[in-house]
Order: C-alpha cells, then structure tokens, then sequence
C-alpha cells in the first residue's frame, strides 16, 4: 500500500509540472499572412488521447478547395512523416515533436532530404483574444523562413 501511495504521489506531482494545453477547438477565418495573400480558414479539433491532448488543424483553401492538415500529438515524443513542401514541390522526410508550454501548442522538427539535414522549423500556434495565431520560424536549404498567419474566430 505504502508503494502505490508512493507512486501516486510522484505521478500527480509530475502532473502538476506539466503545462496543460491552451483549448484552440473551433472555426477561424478572415485569415492574414504578410508572405501572401490567403483566402481559406482553419478548423482546429481538440481531443485527449492518452493523457495528453492532439490537434488536427484543417486549412482550407477557398480559391483552390484544397486542403492541408496536420496531426500535432502533446506528448514530446518524435514523429516521423512525409510531405510535399508547398510552393516547392519537394518532397520530405520531418522528424517533428509537439508539446504545451504556456497558452500555446508548439511543434519543432528537422527536415531531410533524401536523408541530407536540409532545415529545421518552429511551430507556434495560440490564441490572442479571439484570433488564432500562427508562427513559423526555421530554415531550410539555407534560407531563413518566418511565417505570421492570424485569422478570427467565426462564431
């Protein structure tokens, strides 16, 4: 008994450390970006997953009607995935990892091609009021790139 007591009290005292993630559920349109022009919205779903929460972020291009989505899981451990770069057209391996920290959700990676370290990003997503922000930041192929989206929510 004493054992699982003090399990417990080890478990729930490392519960505390850890920052809980911000809730970004919810529809967010009127988008900007100083890059370029958008036009589209995001669609943020929020669940728990063992212990720790996953986002699914939906962009959807009005112009085109395509759609772009990314899995972000809060639990720090790394993912590996392929993609195609957009505007680029390459495609990549991403060894990326999601965590909380304060009232945003941030997910850091490195970029490979054809197993080459070719970049490395930072991805800040948060609420400010009623908007969901978006930062950017990181390189690959030794350009530097910085990417601010903004958009409101529709209620």
């Amino acid at each position: 008994m004493k054992v699982i007591s003090f399990l417990l009290a080890i478990l729930s005292s490392t519960l505390v450390w850890a920052d809980a993630c911000p809730t970004l559920q919810g529809r967010y349109y009127k988008c900007y970006s100083e890059i370029r022009n958008i036009k589209g919205e995001y669609v943020v779903d929020q669940h728990q997953e063992n212990n720790y929460d996953v986002f699914n972020v939906q962009y959807i291009d009005d112009e085109t009607g395509e759609t772009r989505e990314d899995v972000f899981k809060t639990n720090n451990e790394v993912i590996s995935r392929k993609e195609t770069l957009p505007r680029v057209g390459v495609r990549v391996r991403i060894e990326g990892r999601a965590r909380c920290e304060g009232n945003a959700m941030i997910s850091d990676g490195q970029v490979y091609f054809m197993g080459a370290h070719v970049g490395s990003y930072v991805t800040k997503i948060f609420l400010e009021g009623k908007n969901l922000k978006s930062t950017v930041d990181g390189g690959y192929l030794g350009r530097d790139v910085h990417k601010r989206i903004a958009c409101e929510l529709k209620e």
